[in-house]
């Protein structure tokens, strides 16, 4: 098992101060969260400013256009529960997806109040050229691990996934 930076190890003895006798800090899952919150967010940083930026998408708008691809449709709170996106940033994100002729939203004609979006094709233009430089820097972030790692790893994400 790999070692804990100075940074992690520095974070890991402040941590349990926040704990008492009755409440102890358990330094197992705290390591596990610091972890994956540090790789998350250099992961997304990274895609972020190496793939999606330069293509003119933010990271929300590529996960966006990204989830509403995968179903041809979807309705803004199906959108927000699949994407991880919020309601209120998934309604901004498509305005800006809209302008930019990406995607379109449509309203149900049976309830007027439901809108569904679906990409242009435009927007899977765009998506296929951003998921085919996304899956190459995938390749380079994920090179550090073995293919069995790698299924291992994809393996524990799912667990914790579908963890209640």
């Amino acid at each position: 098992m790999t070692e804990p930076d100075n940074f992690e190890r520095r974070a890991a003895e402040r941590v349990v101060e926040l704990g008492n006798d009755e409440r102890p800090i358990d330094l197992g899952t705290f390591a596990a969260m610091f972890d994956l919150f540090r790789v998350s967010a250099r992961v997304v940083g990274d895609l972020e400013s190496e793939v999606h930026r330069p293509l003119g998408l933010s990271i929300a708008g590529f996960r966006v256009l990204f989830t509403v691809w995968i179903f041809d449709s979807l309705e803004v709170r199906e959108i927000a529960r699949l994407s991880g996106v919020s309601r209120a940033a998934v309604s901004g994100v498509v305005t800006t997806l809209e302008k930019e002729g990406l995607a379109r939203r449509k309203r149900d004609h049976d309830d007027g109040r439901l809108v569904s979006v679906s990409a242009t094709s435009a927007g899977v233009e765009m998506l296929r050229t951003a998921y085919r430089a996304q899956n190459t820097r995938e390749g380079k972030l994920f090179a550090a691990l073995s293919p069995a790692e790698l299924d291992q790893f994809t393996g524990l994400l799912r667990k914790i996934l579908n963890a209640e």
